[in-house]
């Protein structure tokens, strides 16, 4: 082991003194034998490309080529490093050659969601459905995490994309990608037993808070206190599918997305009603990893979420 820490320093200090982009001149010299020509293969000028090889010369110490009437020939020493130089600009041009193009017909590639519920009833049957089509093969994972914002999930490589909403809270960082899928107005569920409601009756009665994440309070009741009211919470649960329920049973309402209220209000007999209060509209968003969202397979899935969801 130690024998290698010190072939690999050694490695280090020799690329340190050498310009990796002096290779492709020696390559080109050596292929061409002819300084102009070769000067033109790599798309500088003869004053340049000499300028270049006087360099490399001095980084190797060696002539490297030397100069007949005709043609450069080749030093011993030139000779003994060719192949291994070929090789090395071989690997580095496949390393940074044109990326694969995701398949999805044949893939069968997992991508991970961080999702709630509430996201996963708003997204997923409609992406699962096209990717029957699209990507038979294709699998999908949903986990739940703590933290509105996963981050480090992102960073072991747990999660691709995090379902989320959010009125701005969220904290930003420039490792974290996001964009608005779907925008929407609130509702408040109840009772059929309750015929209307207004802001009386909204704060009379008690409420069910949805909260994933743990916070013990939320947008309706930061509404609520820029108005000078607060309301009565009862219960908190971690999710909404369960509050319908709650709601079809008792006294108690919920404040939700409209669009989530309208699947769930032919389950059970519960009223929709406008919120008796102004409220800001509720944004879902997709997250995503900066270093990892450039990958052939999520530009094609944020492709495919793109063309669901924002069109």
């Amino acid at each position: 082991m130690h024998n290698l820490h010190v072939e690999m320093k050694t490695v280090h200090n020799n690329l340190q003194r050498l310009d990796l982009n002096l290779l492709k001149v020696f390559n080109a010299l050596y292929l061409h034998r002819h300084v102009s020509r070769a000067a033109s293969s790599v798309h500088l000028s003869q004053s340049a490309f000499s300028h270049a090889l006087a360099r490399l010369r001095d980084q190797l110490d060696d002539e490297l080529f030397i100069r007949s009437h005709t043609k450069m020939i080749p030093t011993e020493y030139a000779i003994s490093i060719h192949s291994p130089i070929t090789q090395v600009l071989v690997t580095l041009n496949t390393c940074f050659g044109q990326k694969l193009e995701f398949a999805p017909t044949k893939s069968k590639h997992e991508f991970n969601f961080a999702v709630t519920d509430f996201t996963t009833l708003l997204m997923m049957p409609k992406l699962i459905a096209h990717l029957e089509r699209v990507a038979p093969e294709v699998r999908i994972n949903l986990t739940n995490h703590d933290a509105k914002l996963p981050i480090s999930a992102f960073e072991e490589a747990e999660i691709d994309f995090s379902l989320g909403y959010a009125h701005g809270e969220v904290e930003s960082t420039r490792l974290i990608d996001e964009w608005v899928w779907l925008e929407d107005s609130y509702c408040t569920l109840a009772s059929n037993d309750l015929v209307s409601l207004d802001l009386q009756t909204f704060l009379q009665r008690k409420h069910i808070l949805v909260s994933p994440w743990g916070e013990r309070s939320g947008v309706v009741d930061k509404q609520l206190c820029l108005l000078g009211h607060s309301r009565d919470i009862a219960i908190q649960l971690p999710n909404v599918m369960n509050a319908p329920f709650l709601v079809a049973g008792s006294d108690l309402l919920i404040t939700l997305p409209k669009l989530a209220a309208i699947e769930l209000q032919g389950l059970l007999p519960i009223r929709l009603f406008d919120v008796p209060f102004t409220m800001p509209k509720y944004q879902l968003k997709v997250f995503s990893y900066t270093p990892t969202q450039a990958s052939t397979e999520n530009r094609w899935m944020l492709a495919q979420l793109r063309l669901l969801f924002m069109t």
